[in-house]
């Protein structure tokens, strides 16, 4: 059945509404899932995605990880000054400090360098708004554990804390002015 030109453009000028609006929720998110994961998936195997949800502030997400091995792709470092440096340097790293949880690194860190902790404790802060109760919970218990590994990336000023214990990793970012 043909339409009158009135229908088409009708349904024309909706679909294209429609899809403005979708582009538009899209772009009010600070993070694509697919994205965040190519970030980490090179440094930690991911499995699953049990949670993720970004707004245009902040960014949250928890992954299943299939292995505690960490990756060599990213500096891997055991005392809190070669991972400042690190970060200094502009190099991803993950911090494997032995009894230190990633609470204490990052307190070390802004002992040392205020302004560099500051970055640090923002970044992983800064997706605690796109959390699920039960999710900041957990991860704030993750961030107390001295087997988890504190992992920053100062270019893309976001941090993954990986639960060894429990197999996943956390992801927080939030948003730089």
């Amino acid at each position: 059945m043909l339409q009158s030109r009135p229908r088409r453009l009708v349904r024309t000028v909706v679909l294209g509404l429609a899809a403005a609006t979708a582009l538009s929720l899209a772009a009010c998110s600070l993070d694509q899932e697919d994205e965040v994961r190519s970030k980490v998936e090179n440094w930690v195997k991911l499995g699953e995605t049990f949670y993720f949800y970004s707004r245009v502030n902040c960014t949250a997400a928890l992954f299943d990880v299939k292995a505690t091995r960490i990756s060599s792709m990213i500096r891997k470092v055991s005392t809190v000054a070669d991972g400042m440096r690190a970060i200094t340097e502009g190099e991803s790293v993950a911090f494997q400090v032995a009894e230190l949880s990633p609470t204490e690194v990052t307190e070390q860190i802004m002992t040392r360098d205020l302004p560099l902790g500051l970055g640090v404790l923002s970044s992983g802060t800064g997706g605690k708004d796109c959390m699920a109760d039960e999710m900041a919970e957990a991860y704030f218990n993750t961030l107390l554990d001295p087997t988890s590994v504190l992992i920053f990336d100062p270019e893309g000023k976001f941090m993954a804390v990986f639960d060894k214990r429990n197999r996943r990793l956390f992801f927080s970012r939030g948003r730089t002015s």
